[in-house]
């Protein structure tokens, strides 16, 4: 059994080498590709990748330009061999050993199990997401955001609306089927769209409370709610505006 793990990234070296090393630390016991793909940093962040990637046995995709979270990911699939993929941001931050060996064991229990999701959580070790459900704003929260780590209800194995693609794994029979993640949607969506699509071909989405990791949200792209610039904003209005005229009104 394979494991792929696709890391796209841009320009914060120290996120993706700490996101590396606590993937490595906690998963030795599963045979995995790690595949990190630079999405359009600065020359020297890329220079300095090379020899870093060579000498942790990671294959480097260096994109010239920045195109997108689903074009980077959909990179590091093209490339990639695993019976599993598991797309990982690069602030994400992995604490537990077998937390991915809980995420496979799940997607196990079913065939038609494509996508599971894991609980996902703050620095300060409060939930950052418990699965992803729809709101009345007409966009997506993340459940039990803010509840201390160990809130009962977090804990569990279940079914879900959807999961966030900062930490989601993929089965290869899905990506075969339906190909991978959208190339319309630059950031934002995108991850909500696939668990949609998954959910059209009659594959379950599956969010595995048992599995945790750190994700310090926003460092990605060095923004928070309060900071985010025009141009993220922009890009993710974008991106809910294709996003609902695709899927309103569908029943899944």
């Amino acid at each position: 059994m394979m494991i792929s793990a696709i890391i796209p990234t841009i320009n914060h070296i120290e996120l993706v080498q700490q996101c590396v090393n606590s993937y490595q630390a906690t998963t030795f016991d599963l045979k995995s590709e790690i595949i990190v793909v630079d999405d359009g940093s600065a020359a020297s962040v890329q220079e300095a990748l090379i020899p870093w990637a060579r000498d942790n046995q990671v294959h480097l995709i260096a994109n010239a330009v920045n195109e997108g979270f689903s074009k980077a990911v959909n990179a590091g699939i093209q490339q990639s061999s695993g019976d599993y993929v598991i797309l990982i941001n690069n602030d994400i931050v992995f604490q537990q050993p077998g937390w991915l060996n809980l995420m496979i064991d799940t997607m196990k229990q079913d065939s038609r199990i494509g996508i599971v999701g894991a609980r996902l959580l703050y620095a300060n070790q409060t939930i950052q997401h418990g699965g992803v459900v729809p709101s009345l704003r007409g966009n997506f929260d993340h459940r039990y955001r803010f509840q201390p780590a160990d809130y009962p209800p977090a804990l569990a194995v279940e079914d879900a609306h959807a999961v966030t693609g900062a930490l989601m794994l993929i089965s290869r029979a899905l990506i075969d089927e339906i190909g991978p993640l959208s190339e319309r949607y630059f950031i934002a969506y995108e991850d909500v769209d696939y668990c949609y699509r998954a959910k059209q071909h009659g594959y379950r989405v599956v969010y595995c409370g048992t599995a945790h990791a750190v994700h310090l949200e926003g460092y990605t792209r060095g923004t928070t709610k309060l900071n985010k610039n025009r141009y993220w904003r922009h890009k993710e209005l974008e991106a809910r505006k294709l996003f609902w005229s695709t899927w309103r009104g569908e029943q899944l």
